[in-house]
């Protein structure tokens, strides 16, 4: 029983020393596309090294790949809203922002896989404009869209996304 007790002591000292170094951490003040200086739907290591999340990254990362992904961010923020970021613009509302500005994407799944493989890669992204919705759509973060989630992120987003070809592939799917 005593060393039961003795376990615990420790790990909530260890918790509170934990959450103590949280607090000391700079909050995020900056969106994820501000992060995201290459565009490519991920903030990296290099990209986050003179920014304020740098002190954040090994906690975004929860994936452990060296970089971070819009999900991973959103993920992050959304759980310690008012303890990392300034303020709510980094979570929620500033997805809702930032795909306002966004081109819709206007061409269906078939027309984007420009090489039939059954994926939009980063590459046929960038050549078919989609590049800014491509890091909300890999929702598994294996840097390729399939068809599944494609149709998945215009089906939650609908025309605030999407038009043209893209909407009425989802409608007829």
């Amino acid at each position: 029983m005593k060393k039961l007790t003795l376990a615990s002591t420790i790990l909530a000292a260890l918790t509170l020393s934990a959450c103590s170094a949280n607090s000391s951490l700079a909050k995020i003040d900056s969106d994820f596309g501000s992060l995201d200086n290459d565009d490519d739907g991920y903030i990296s290591k290099t990209e986050a090294d003179d920014d304020d999340i740098w002190d954040h990254f090994s906690n975004i990362d929860t994936n452990m790949d060296e970089q971070i992904s819009r999900q991973e961010f959103a993920n992050y923020t959304h759980l310690n809203t008012g303890k990392v970021a300034t303020d709510s613009e980094v979570t929620e509302s500033a997805f809702k922002a930032e795909i306002a500005k966004f081109d819709p994407i206007e061409s269906d799944f078939k027309s984007l896989d420009n090489d039939r493989n059954g994926y939009i890669s980063v590459v046929e992204a960038n050549d078919d404009d989609i590049a800014n919705h491509f890091g909300y759509m890999d929702s598994n973060q294996d840097k390729r869209v399939s068809k599944n989630e494609f149709v998945s992120y215009i089906k939650t987003h609908g025309s605030d996304v999407a038009e043209d070809e893209a909407l009425e592939m989802v409608k007829n799917s």
